[in-house]
């Protein structure tokens, strides 16, 4: 498994595996209707724009020279955090192909490692809060529950989700 800083011509399949990943891990957790509707030309085109920006922060992994998840890494988003020494995994999504075979273990090491390097302090992460095998990943990778919940909204479905944060 190799990690990688993403590049721009890599944005197609990251959205691909976005897609993938997505369609795969929430089906029974969000509606059909708005996993059916995902669309890869427009999240390669939100990727194409997202990997322009500076620092990088997205990173990719390969096995035998194919890309099969991503990470994105930015400073928290959270209005209770210090963005200036708090990181926020974004994005985390493996290809379903390629799930349990360490791709997102290497993807969130980095990630960590990353956070370190760029003197943040801590990283956080929002999971689904049905997601209950998302959430055992994080929880064996040290991350632990904050306390912090927020709502989604997806029509007129709202899902929850809870903050994981680990301490660097």
């Amino acid at each position: 498994m190799r990690i990688r800083q993403a590049t721009l011509p890599d944005a197609r399949r990251i959205a691909q595996i976005h897609v993938a990943s997505w369609q795969a891990a929430y089906r029974g957790q969000m509606p059909d209707a708005v996993l059916d509707k995902l669309d890869v030309e427009k999240r390669a085109a939100f990727w194409h724009t997202h990997l322009t920006r500076l620092p990088p922060v997205t990173f990719v992994a390969e096995f035998k020279q194919e890309i099969v998840g991503f990470c994105d890494l930015i400073p928290s988003r959270d209005k209770d955090s210090n963005s200036h020494i708090t990181a926020e995994i974004a994005a985390i999504y493996v290809h379903p192909d390629y799930w349990r075979r360490g791709a997102g273990r290497a993807l969130c090491l980095h990630a960590l490692l990353a956070a370190r390097h760029q003197h943040f302090t801590a990283v956080t992460l929002w999971v689904l809060a049905a997601n209950v095998a998302t959430q055992h990943f994080y929880l064996t990778m040290g991350f632990q529950v904050d306390g912090a919940a927020k709502s989604e909204s997806f029509g007129d479905l709202k899902l929850q989700e809870v903050r994981f944060r680990i301490r660097l």
